[in-house]
């Protein structure tokens, strides 16, 4: 007896010690994302503006906040967990953007308390320390908790999910059933591709218990396991049902989560998707810009208006269409996924983690990331389930491939990827105590197979993928930024100390020259483009928008060789080709200005504008036939415009052609009635017909408008004497 009290007693000691580990560890854990919070929570380039994601999310959840969630009257586009969690911050915070952060890494401080349990549960408190080390210093996971997108809850809604459902294995109580299919609601409302998971796991959680029973003679195995799975069921519905039926009650619509899930189902699957995201013709590369657009462009092809159930539908449809008539591809780009979403990069998508890692000191000293955990992650996961097997340890470690694949369904990036990551820290933590292990007891012989494996694993996480992590997009957009608060020469600077290591330079100087141009600051913005044209010599887009500042300087003649060479080469004519022939009439070369025009095609003049221009260089430079011409062209784009009928009018009354002015000049009296100059010509016009009356009546107008009409006081006192005052 006394035996089983001092045992019982060690047991107690090692309780105590590993609480006290624990808290130890929980309260450094905070601090370092404290830290973090407090350099990137103010930085400008994480704050929520135009239409970025975490706008998008900001402006549901402050709607949500002041007026529950019927004041979003359509089914969410996103992932709506995320938008309920910032409303209700919202609510008792008075919309604190800052408050927000502060519970997103208090539930990741959360997340570590978890992971460890679940560790604890499957394999050692050795395991389990290790795995709350590596979630504490993987920098990744404590950068997505600060960033105002649903990434910032996955850590707690996955490590919850699957301490719960570990749970399951060791409780036979309904309660764990219950919380494992709460919690894993809650993991799908946030990312509906878990929900792959959440159907497996009550299968899984049904074989392991009709397995368990039927060791145990229970009289009714079966209905043991059907009961089971059905309690993780009704949890998981309990969470998914109101959610859905706010849907139905917005659109009439079964919509169980979100309704963007064909579209994002294209992106990763059609003809030249690389596995990443990509931007579709026609949709802005944004959710609010998806949100509106991707049914402007299915409605479009349809031919009718569609509801945003079928927008979905026909976007899966598209994706589905192209699966089955290029199998082939389909499954080359499949594996591709699956070789990104176990490679180390972190494929940027809003942010970039790599950025963000160079601009705050504490962010570099977490070192744990994909680069480790994936290769030591998924080769402990195979150690692992070596040594466990059986259903019972495959209810919680499926999550690995089933959730990896359901990311691989559509498209890969970092913040889809981040899940993973959770129990990748458990099993990489599992292999590191195995090694431990084997080098204590000197069993080296028993590395080579494992070694092997991991050299695989390796290669395959660190093979050169040509991904992008986003890097050098940052960068750009941060020298952007600069120049949209005013600090040109920062900007400029800025440029100038990251241009030798930037992927693209030329396009970096491209984007900010295009930032100081629209600035008002062309002097500035024509050394960027000249810099980035001597990069990228071949980059017609860059020509044009030098060609552009350039005119907008005065400098005509210096625009004109660029002009030249873009129209030539067929570049974006519609807007090359006006400027040309201006810069061409402005530099005095008229003769080749008229040249031009009489080689351009009608449909060069799509826009009024850009016809009227035509028109008045070739009225200017006494060419009648070319500004007649595109006159005429321009007032048929737009036969509302006072100008065009102006000019038209006055070319015909040059050319002699009185009583065909007539017609287009009444037209731009009628439209600009208070326009002096359109009176006189009308005047001369009608003299020329012999409608003196009406010539005088409008010479006078002419007078009265504008006392210093000459040619109008001259052209009364030419008219015959009857018709005189």
């Amino acid at each position: 007896m006394n035996s089983r009290r001092r045992g019982s007693g060690r047991s107690d000691d090692r309780r105590q010690v590993s609480l006290a580990w624990l808290l130890i560890l929980l309260a450094a854990v905070l601090v370092i994302k404290g830290a973090v919070l407090a350099q990137l929570g103010h930085h400008p380039l994480l704050q929520p503006h135009g239409e970025l994601d975490t706008a998008y999310y900001v402006e549901l959840a402050r709607k949500v906040a002041d007026g529950g969630p019927s004041a979003v009257a359509a089914p969410f586009f996103v992932s709506p967990l995320y938008v309920f969690f910032l409303a209700l911050v919202f609510k008792g915070s008075g919309g604190s953007l800052l408050a927000a952060r502060i519970v997103q890494i208090l539930l990741g401080t959360a997340a570590v308390a978890l992971l460890y349990l679940t560790a604890r549960q499957w394999f050692s408190e050795r395991a389990a320390r290790l795995a709350a080390i590596l979630i504490a210093l993987s920098g990744y996971i404590t950068f997505s908790e600060i960033v105002l997108l649903q990434s910032a809850l996955d850590p707690f809604l996955t490590s919850c999910t699957l301490y719960f459902v570990s749970r399951t294995q060791t409780d036979d109580r309904r309660r764990p059933l219950a919380a494992a299919g709460i919690s894993m609601g809650f993991l799908a409302l946030n990312r509906p591709n878990a929900l792959a998971y959440g159907l497996a796991v009550a299968a899984l959680i049904a074989v392991a218990s009709w397995r368990r029973s039927a060791r145990q003679d229970a009289s009714s195995p079966a209905g043991i396991a059907v009961g089971r799975a059905a309690i993780f069921l009704a949890g998981l519905l309990l969470v998914l049902v109101p959610n859905a039926l706010r849907n139905y009650a917005a659109s009439g619509e079964a919509i169980l989560i979100s309704s963007h899930g064909g579209l994002n189902f294209f992106m990763g699957n059609h003809a030249g998707a690389d596995g990443t995201y990509q931007r579709i013709a026609g949709i802005t590369p944004s959710i609010a810009g998806q949100a509106r657009d991707a049914q402007r462009v299915a409605e479009e092809a349809m031919g009718r208006p569609m509801s945003t159930g079928e927008v979905s539908s026909y976007f899966y449809l598209l994706a589905g269409d192209w699966i089955a008539e290029q199998p082939v591809e389909a499954l080359q780009l499949l594996l591709r996924k699956i070789a990104i979403l176990i490679n180390r990069t972190d494929v940027a998508l809003n942010y970039s983690y790599a950025f963000y890692r160079e601009e705050t000191t504490l962010l570099r000293f977490l070192f744990v990331g994909p680069w480790l955990l994936l290769p030591l992650g998924l080769i402990g996961l195979w150690l692992s389930s070596q040594r466990s097997g059986g259903p019972g340890f495959w209810v919680w470690a499926s999550f690995v491939p089933i959730y990896g694949l359901s990311v691989a369904a559509f498209f890969v990036s970092d913040r889809y990827r981040l899940p993973l990551l959770i129990p990748l820290c458990i099993t990489s933590a599992a292999s590191i105590g195995w090694l431990i292990d084997r080098l204590r007891t000197r069993r080296l012989a028993n590395l080579a197979v494992p070694a092997l494996v991991l050299g695989l694993t390796l290669a395959a996480t660190w093979w050169n993928l040509g991904l992008n992590d986003g890097l050098d997009d940052e960068k750009a957009t941060k020298a952007v930024w600069l120049v949209e608060q005013g600090a040109y020469n920062e900007a400029q600077e800025y440029v100038a100390s990251i241009s030798a290591r930037h992927s693209h330079p030329g396009l970096l100087r491209f984007q900010v020259g295009g930032a100081l141009a629209a600035a008002g600051r062309d002097e500035d913005a024509i050394r960027q483009f000249r810099q980035a044209l001597d990069i990228d010599p071949g980059q017609n887009t860059i020509r044009l928008s030098l060609g552009q500042a350039l005119a907008r300087t005065g400098r005509p003649a210096e625009a004109v060789p660029y002009l030249t060479r873009i129209f030539d080469e067929g570049y974006e004519q519609k807007v090359s080709g006006p400027l040309l022939v201006w810069a061409l009439a402005s530099a005095g070369q008229t003769d080749e200005a008229v040249k031009r025009l009489s080689a351009f095609p009608d449909a060069l003049a799509e826009e009024f504008e850009s016809a009227l221009l035509f028109g008045t260089i070739a009225f200017e430079a006494q060419a009648p036939a070319q500004a007649e011409r595109w006159l005429r062209i321009a007032v048929a784009r737009a036969p509302d415009q006072a100008e065009p009928q102006f000019k038209l009018g006055a070319l015909l009354l040059l050319s002699n052609r009185a009583q065909e002015a007539v017609g287009p000049l009444e037209t731009a009296v009628r439209l600009d009635p208070q326009d002096a100059g359109a009176h006189r010509n009308l005047a001369l016009a009608y003299a020329g017909c012999g409608r003196f009356a009406e010539a005088r009546a409008q010479g006078e107008e002419a007078l009265r408008l504008d006392p210093n009409e000459t040619q109008a006081r001259t052209l009364l006192k030419s008219l015959p004497p009857s018709v005189r005052r």
